[in-house]
């Protein structure tokens, strides 16, 4: 396995946009993808980034993603929509679903968007801070995969349930917070994040119980997911600050951390793994990777 590779930004980028065109995606929402994918990678969340572009690449190959899919409204009300994301890839119906919660709260003070018929989206944590940058507090829970708890129950009812939430500290940073069903959660705990997801996603999205979802593939199961966007100064406009959360939160609350939207950087560098999964998807795509 080779080292890790740097690229310039430029050059990464522009490859991205080639591979998802190469497969049909419209150029706006090849755009959508490239910015959740690259913003989780800055952040390290691997699984959630450039890895997650193989993987998609992957979809589109199998036919389990349709790469030129259109989110259409389903419902449309003036705190609430219901879209469906076509079996489209998630990022897409993810961020047009905070894109118009975003819009919708900041008339109606509050608004609830959820996606049917999608697939996983990556981390929710991306959503809910696309909220806070508008201003607004976000929250984003996703709904995908196979129930695999409890583990030692004769029915399985949850999967892993991430969601995350994200308050405006300021113009340039966040509080955030991220959790998910898992082994190393507490009873109560799981099974209340477990329930709130499953309210937004299964419930008001009418998507199937994780019980009910068998293909071992997340992509061939499908997905549902829940964006909730508060804009505070419509809701309260005398309390204009948003810095509030710095001295409620402080910077080692439990659970809470404090982020800096900071602009993407120039060069990247990918580790060995991450760079032989899109060596795949080169082939796959059959578009060169950009010279190191």
């Amino acid at each position: 396995m080779t080292a890790s590779v740097t690229l310039s930004h430029a050059a990464l980028y522009g490859w991205m946009q080639r591979v998802l065109q190469r497969f049909g995606m419209f150029a706006v929402d090849a755009e959508l993808v490239m910015a959740r994918v690259l913003e989780a990678e800055r952040r390290g969340q691997v699984q959630a980034g450039l890895a997650q572009l193989a993987e998609i690449v992957t979809a589109f190959d199998l036919g389990d993603i349709d790469p030129r899919a259109r989110t259409l409204t389903k419902l449309d009300l003036p705190g609430y929509a219901l879209l469906d994301g076509s079996t489209g890839v998630g990022q897409v119906g993810a961020s047009r679903a905070m894109q118009l919660a975003i819009e919708k709260a900041k008339t109606a003070g509050i608004a609830l968007v959820v996606v049917n018929h999608s697939q996983p989206c990556g981390d929710p944590l991306l959503y809910s801070e696309m909220a806070a940058q508008a201003g607004c507090l976000g929250f984003c829970t996703t709904n995908s995969g196979k129930a695999f708890w409890p583990p030692q129950a004769e029915t399985r009812l949850f999967a892993s349930h991430p969601q995350a939430w994200a308050i405006p500290a300021g113009p340039d940073a966040a509080w955030v917070s991220r959790q998910s069903i898992g082994p190393e959660s507490l009873p109560e705990p799981t099974f209340l994040q477990g329930l709130v997801s499953l309210a937004f996603t299964a419930g008001l999205a009418g998507g199937r119980l994780p019980g009910a979802k068998k293909k071992a593939s997340p992509f061939g199961a499908g997905a549902e997911h829940a964006c909730l966007a508060i804009h505070g100064p419509t809701v309260q406009p005398e309390s204009a600050d948003a810095r509030w959360s710095d001295s409620l939160l402080q910077s080692d609350y439990p659970g809470w951390t404090r982020v800096n939207f900071d602009p993407l950087p120039e060069t990247w560098t990918i580790s060995a793994e991450t760079w032989e999964a899109l060596t795949e998807t080169a082939k796959t795509s059959r578009i060169p990777l950009p010279e190191q």
